[in-house]
């Protein structure tokens, strides 16, 4: 027998056809997500042989819309094109939610096989950004597109690239994982996003004369986050900085004396830092 929870997707499905309209993805999601969860994990039982033509259409809709969003990034009018779905869950959590999902479909990133599969001491294992957040980090930050922004520790390039799609700011990641560098040149390249570039190093080595705006989502800890927040401390001293953190690394960060944050540090949203100025205004 079906259960209850099973036929009322399928009734979902069947009576309604919002989920079809091009832009209804979070709904498409939310009833993927459903079947995922209910459905048998024999694929010849009949709930699966039903639920087999949703799914193909869901996924060719899906595809539409991504190739539809990729389109309008290329042209430069991707804030416009994602923001339907940019204010869709709050700017807090360490979960993941349909933006990424979104996100994930439109950046079209492969899943590369890293050469160095376990972090050395001090590095932490790589955990992309969820999208919120970086909705957030551009808002806070106050990211536009005169600004140059630098992620430490950028993984396969989320922040970068969807900093720079939704401001059209020049953005840098610096990652030491060879794979993760290749597979956010690709997938920056295949959007046209050339404000945007990857650069394979430690990021006690990075340039940071030009930067406006620096972002870490606690990518190291102990010996190597303290040589890099002295470094920021010395760039600070020459250039104004805004200093974008999530995770641990925020509260290392709120008891620099160099910085002010902007009203609040917590451990599941961003905190947006900023260089003391001796300026009274």
């Amino acid at each position: 027998m079906t259960p209850a929870r099973l036929v009322a997707v399928f009734d979902a499905l069947t009576r309604h056809d919002g989920w079809r309209h091009p832009d209804a993805f979070v709904e498409r999601a939310a009833l993927a997500d459903r079947l995922d969860l209910l459905l048998p994990p024999d694929p010849a039982d009949a709930a699966c042989r039903r639920a087999a033509p949703f799914l193909v259409e869901i996924e060719a809709l899906d595809a539409r819309l991504f190739a539809r969003l990729r389109r309008a990034i290329a042209a430069g009018d991707g804030a416009a094109a994602l923001a339907p779905w940019l204010d869709a869950a709050p700017a807090n959590g360490a979960h993941y939610d349909a933006l990424d999902a979104l996100l994930a479909g439109v950046l079209a990133l492969d899943e590369p096989e890293p050469e160095h599969p376990a972090p050395p001491p001090e590095m932490v294992f790589y955990q992309p950004t969820p999208a919120r957040h970086i909705v957030d980090c551009v808002r806070r930050a106050r990211i536009g597109v005169d600004d140059t922004v630098l992620d430490l520790g950028a993984g396969m390039g989320h922040v970068p690239m969807l900093a720079s799609i939704l401001t059209g700011c020049r953005a840098i990641g610096v990652e030491r994982e060879p794979a993760y560098v290749a597979s956010a040149v690709r997938a920056a390249r295949g959007l046209g996003l050339d404000r945007v570039s990857f650069h394979c190093a430690d990021a006690r080595e990075a340039r940071l004369d030009d930067v406006d705006v620096v972002y870490l989502f606690t990518p190291f800890v102990g010996r190597v986050l303290a040589e890099v927040v002295d470094a920021l401390a010395r760039a600070a001293r020459r250039r104004a900085l805004r200093i974008v953190t999530l995770g641990p690394c925020s509260a290392t960060f709120a008891r620099q004396a160099w910085l002010r944050h902007d009203g609040g540090v917590r451990a599941d949203r961003v905190a947006v830092f900023e260089t003391v100025t001796d300026d009274p205004d």
